[in-house]
């Protein structure tokens, strides 16, 4: 996107042959202030196909050099102060004189080309949808035809008049085939279209920090081919496989996010007054006030994670039986090994001693790391069916009923 230009903004797609070397009338050395084009630059880059690659300033504020030959030019262009997408908007007409100016010189074939103008928040005018609407060479040449009309004889020089002359300066060939080929895309958040490439298999809670991530690798990309003096355009296959592994190695796509909040101590004292069966499992290995206000808050976390992650689709619910199973067979073993150990601790302190070590175990759920508060929330949870229990005696204490 061009500094400067008209209030209203607009975006176009235009399909492109591959250009060996950057013409003079690109910008890349300008591109790190334009946050729009980073995003858009990042989109085409998910979007494109493998084999494709996707430039920034090199032919337009963004280029998909299709592996075909054919090329994708867009115009970038922020509406949140004006339209750039009005009739009589400078920049819209800047835009399609760049776009017939390189037809015009053979950088590129008009008929090979798609030529996109994206507007984000949406807007647009009468007659930029009457472009986008003309695809067939009656409907371009009606469209022409009021282009022609934009053209005042007495004012050649002022408002968007040159740049229609300009644009116009091509031939009606080449002007209409450009009209045909035009795209008005518009948008009201560009993050969006970014994040729906992210969004598949991740945590709702790490989306926007990949995007985040995913954008400044873009960005990065280009800025350090432009700092070697290449031309600015990226491999849009190797940019989704460094991302990947980023992602991968991140280990952002790899947590379980808790949305559960911590419980007031009101809710708290309410657990406990009802005295379900894990708290009286604690109880009977005189378990601290600390250890026991700790123990119903992670209960409660972790039933609410559960409810949550099932509902949202983030885990499989027989994952939770699973998990069960591995912890039921964590206590076997950790009761077993301080029954041998500690025979001569009393039976409470030997029931605090399990309990601790079953709360500091570590697991996974389908691979994924889980908040620290959940594996004691579970074990709590099998505590309250009697599946588990703290004191040597459990079993008699609170018989299964």
């Amino acid at each position: 996107m061009i500094p400067g230009g008209c209030a209203d903004s607009a975006s176009k797609s235009v399909s492109l042959q591959v250009i060996d070397k950057p013409l003079k009338t690109t910008a890349a050395g300008q591109y790190l202030g334009y946050s729009l084009q980073q995003l858009r630059l990042c989109h085409h880059l998910f979007k494109a196909l493998d084999g494709d690659n996707v430039s920034l300033e090199y032919l337009d504020d963004i280029a998909v050099h299709r592996s075909d030959g054919t090329l994708l030019l867009e115009q970038d262009k922020s509406a949140l102060t004006g339209n750039p997408a009005a009739d009589r908007c400078e920049e819209l007409w800047k835009a399609f004189a760049n776009w017939a100016d390189l037809c015009s010189s053979d950088s590129i074939d008009a008929a090979e080309t798609d030529f996109q103008l994206y507007v984000t928040p949406a807007k647009t005018g009468a007659l930029v949808s009457q472009l986008h609407s003309a695809v067939t060479s009656a409907t371009a040449s009606d469209a022409l035809a009021k282009i022609k009309k934009l053209v005042d004889p007495n004012k050649l020089e002022i408002g968007c008049t040159p740049h229609v002359i300009r644009f116009l300066n091509a031939g009606d060939d080449i002007c209409r085939v450009i009209i045909q080929r035009f795209r008005l895309v518009t948008e009201i958040n560009p993050v969006e279209s970014v994040r729906e490439y992210v969004r598949a298999g991740v945590p709702p809670d790490a989306v926007d920090d990949l995007t985040s991530a995913a954008v400044g690798m873009a960005r990065d990309r280009v800025d350090k081919l432009i700092r070697e003096g290449q031309p600015p355009i990226v491999s849009a296959t190797k940019f989704r496989r460094l991302f990947q592994t980023f992602s991968q190695r991140s280990n952002l796509t790899n947590m379980l996010p808790s949305k559960a909040p911590e419980p007031s101590e009101g809710a708290i004292v309410a657990v406990v007054a009802t005295a379900p069966t894990f708290v009286r499992q604690l109880q009977a290995i005189n378990a601290s006030d600390d250890m026991l206000v700790t123990a119903v808050s992670d209960y409660l976390r972790s039933t609410a994670d559960k409810v949550h992650w099932a509902d949202e689709g983030l885990i499989i619910e027989d994952s939770l039986n699973d998990l069960d199973v591995q912890l039921i067979r964590q206590h076997k073993m950790v009761r077993d090994e301080i029954e041998d150990t500690q025979a001569s601790v009393d039976e409470p302190g030997r029931g605090r001693a399990l309990y601790r070590r079953c709360a500091a175990t570590t697991l996974p759920l389908e691979g994924r790391t889980l908040p620290s508060h959940f594996i004691a929330g579970a074990f709590n949870d099998l505590a309250d069916l009697r599946r588990v229990g703290w004191h040597p005696s459990y079993q008699t204490l609170f018989p299964m009923e």
